[in-house]
Parts: C-alpha cells; sequence; structure tokens
C-alpha cells in the first residue's frame, strides 16, 4: 500500500516537528513542513502531495484566502484544517472552501491521524460536534465528460451556435443539442452561463 503523502504547513515549527514526527512512525510519508505562506506556495509547485495539513491562524495568512487559491489551483491536492479556532461558521466556511478534514488543535495525534487516513479515502472527516454537516457537503462523484463533449463547451465558450458547432465538427445539429443536453445533465446546470462556470471548476476552460 502506497503511504499518504502530506504536507504540512504551521507558523509553529515545534508543534509542526512534533506532529510530523508522529505522522511519520505511523507510516504518513511527510514531503515538506512549511512555516511561511511563501514557502508553501513554492513547496506545492515542485513537491506532489495527497493532503495539505494547513493552519489557519499564521500570521501572513489573510482568513481563508489560502484555502480558497490551493483548491482553485491543485484540485487534486485534499485539504484539511488544523486550528485552535471553533465555531460552526468557520468549519462551514471552510467546507465551501474546499476542506475535507477539520482537526481541532485540542485533539489528539490519533484524531489528527485518522482524518487524514478518512480524507484520503474520500471522506470528509469533521469533529462530532460538527458531523451535521457531513451530509451537506458529502463528496459527490466525479463528473466525467467525453473529449467531444468537452470540445463541444469549449465551442460553446467561444460563442458559437449550435449550427456552427455542428459545421465545424462534421456532425448534425441534432447530435449537437444531444451533447449539449447531455453537458447540462451531468454538470447538474440550467444554462450555458451555469455550464461554464460548472466547466471552469472541473478545469476545462479557463
Amino acid at each position: 500500500m502506497e503511504k499518504i503523502r502530506v504536507g504540512l504547513f504551521d507558523d509553529h515549527i515545534f508543534s509542526a516537528k512534533g506532529l510530523s514526527d508522529f505522522l511519520i512512525s505511523n507510516g504518513i510519508d511527510i514531503k515538506f513542513i512549511s512555516t511561511s505562506k511563501v514557502n508553501l506556495l513554492e513547496k506545492i509547485k515542485v513537491v506532489e502531495v495527497d493532503i495539505l495539513v494547513l493552519d489557519i491562524s499564521a500570521p501572513d495568512v489573510s482568513g481563508l484566502e489560502l484555502f480558497e487559491y490551493v483548491n482553485r489551483n491543485y484540485k487534486d491536492i485534499k485539504l484539511v484544517a488544523l486550528t485552535s479556532l471553533s465555531s460552526v461558521m468557520l468549519v462551514e466556511n471552510l467546507l465551501l472552501n474546499g476542506i475535507k478534514g477539520f482537526v481541532s488543535k485540542r485533539q489528539n495525534e490519533i484524531d489528527i491521524l485518522e482524518c487524514l487516513r478518512r480524507v484520503n479515502d474520500n471522506e470528509i472527516c469533521l469533529p462530532n460536534e460538527y458531523h451535521f454537516l457531513t451530509s451537506k457537503y458529502r463528496v459527490a462523484a466525479p463528473v466525467i465528460l467525453s473529449s467531444r463533449e468537452i470540445e463541444i463547451i469549449k465551442l460553446i465558450c467561444l460563442e458559437l451556435t449550435s449550427h456552427e458547432i455542428a459545421a465545424q465538427l462534421c456532425i448534425s445539429f441534432f447530435t449537437v443539442e444531444n451533447h449539449r443536453k447531455n453537458i447540462f445533465k451531468k454538470l447538474g446546470v440550467k444554462n450555458i452561463a451555469g455550464m461554464i462556470m460548472a466547466a471552469g471548476r472541473l478545469g476545462h476552460v479557463t
């Protein structure tokens, strides 16, 4: 079994090092420890990790912007928040910004280890008092678009009509319309604006 690859971000190097030692002793592959946002952003450009454990209260981090940035630009990285702060509003905002796990610094290291394992298995892991949020943000099955559907999305983004797309791809107008309906259904959207936003979140358009 491959080890879970983890990056740690905490401006308190001694607590980060202690957590790192514990996780390594339990089979986690700690790829790096960062104590500043600048260093973290450099690390994730060149070091592949499965999970990032981020302290949300570091001095050089403003609110939840770091979570939003990583979630937008590194979609394959799962995010776990590690903090001494705690509130329903905070946890919900973190979930909206892409976290898959939340661990309070008041919890013990075993809880953190369990959280990493569950998040790696595509679960959302929250402390017991926030379990009621889990179903609301349950990880959905991945949306799989065909290469033809992605091609049509990109042409729609170029403002081509269905007739123009049909002519360019050498397919019928009705085939284009069927693809459009299937794309809307897969993405769970009702119009072109929603399709473009959803396709952008999946990385198919920029």
